[in-house]
C-alpha cells in the first residue's frame, strides 16, 4: 500500500514572514526567491512533517497575496498538533493554525497510460566533481564545433525525461519562464548543527508546463512524494497536475 500523500494550500501573512525571517537573521533581501526562508518557516512549524516539495507562488507586482501550495503525508490535523505543541508564536504568526483544514487528498492510484497536464518550477542543475552547474551550459560545453545551435527549451525537456525516468512520459514540454535567481544556502564549511545560511549562489530557474502520459504508476506516485530535480526543499520541483489541454 502506498503512503497517502495529500496538498496542502497556505496564504502566509507577508508582515509576518518578514518579521520572523528578521528574527532568525535571515537576510531576505538577498534570498530572491524567498526559498530560504519559507524553508526555515516550514521547518520551525511543522519539524519533521514540513511540505516537501513545495511551491510558493507569489506575485512580483503584488497584485494578489502569497500563497503556498505543498505535498504533505499526514493529514492536516496532525500538522495542527505538531505546529500547537512545538511551533514558536513567531512561526506561528505567518499562518494560523485554522488554515491547515485547506488540505485534500491526492488519489492513492493512478492509471497507466492516463495523460495529464502539468506545470513544474525546477532548478535543471546537474552535480559534477561536486559542483552545481545548469544543465544547458553542460551540455554546451559538450557541443563539438560547428554543431547546430542548442535550444534551452529541448535541453530542459531531456532532463525532465530523465527525471521521470519510468514513472512518465514527456508529451510536451514548453519553457514558460527562465531567469536566474540568487538564492542563500549554507556554506560547505558551515557547522552542522547551524541553521543559518552564508552562502549566495546563483541558479536556473525554469517554469515548465505540457503534457505527459504516466507510465509507471507507483513510480508516479513517489515521484510526486519526493519532487523533481535540485532544491527540492526550498520550493523547486513540485509537481502541479491539470487536465490535459
Amino acid at each position: 500500500m502506498s503512503t497517502p500523500l495529500y496538498m496542502l494550500e497556505l496564504r502566509p501573512d507577508p508582515a509576518a514572514l518578514l518579521r520572523f525571517a528578521q528574527a532568525q537573521g535571515l537576510n531576505h533581501s538577498a534570498d530572491e526567491d524567498m526559498g530560504y526562508v519559507i524553508h526555515a518557516w516550514l521547518a520551525a512549524m511543522f519539524g519533521p512533517l514540513a511540505p516537501k516539495p513545495f511551491r510558493f507562488l507569489q506575485d512580483r507586482r503584488l497584485r494578489q497575496p502569497p500563497r503556498l501550495l505543498g505535498y504533505v503525508r499526514v493529514p492536516g490535523e496532525q500538522l495542527a498538533d505538531h505546529a500547537a505543541a512545538f511551533a514558536p508564536p513567531l512561526a506561528v504568526a505567518v499562518c494560523g493554525l485554522d488554515q491547515l483544514s485547506q488540505i485534500k487528498p491526492m488519489p492513492a492510484h493512478w492509471e497507466p497510460g492516463r495523460r495529464l497536464g502539468y506545470e513544474l518550477l525546477a532548478c535543471p542543475i546537474s552535480r559534477q566533481d561536486d559542483k552545481e552547474k545548469d544543465v544547458f551550459l553542460r551540455r554546451l560545453d559538450r557541443q563539438p564545433p560547428g554543431s547546430p545551435p542548442l535550444q534551452r527549451e529541448a535541453v530542459y525537456s531531456e532532463w525532465l525525461q530523465r527525471q521521470f525516468g519510468a514513472a512518465a512520459r514527456v508529451e510536451q514540454m514548453r519553457l514558460e519562464g527562465f531567469r536566474l535567481i540568487r538564492m542563500l544556502r549554507r556554506s560547505s564549511r558551515q557547522e552542522l548543527h547551524s541553521t543559518r545560511p552564508q552562502a549566495r549562489i546563483d541558479r536556473p530557474q525554469a517554469l515548465m508546463r505540457g503534457i505527459l502520459r504516466i507510465g509507471d504508476a507507483a513510480q508516479f506516485q513517489m515521484l510526486l512524494q519526493r519532487g523533481i530535480g535540485r532544491h527540492r526543499t526550498f520550493g523547486y520541483g513540485m509537481l502541479l497536475l491539470r487536465p490535459p489541454l
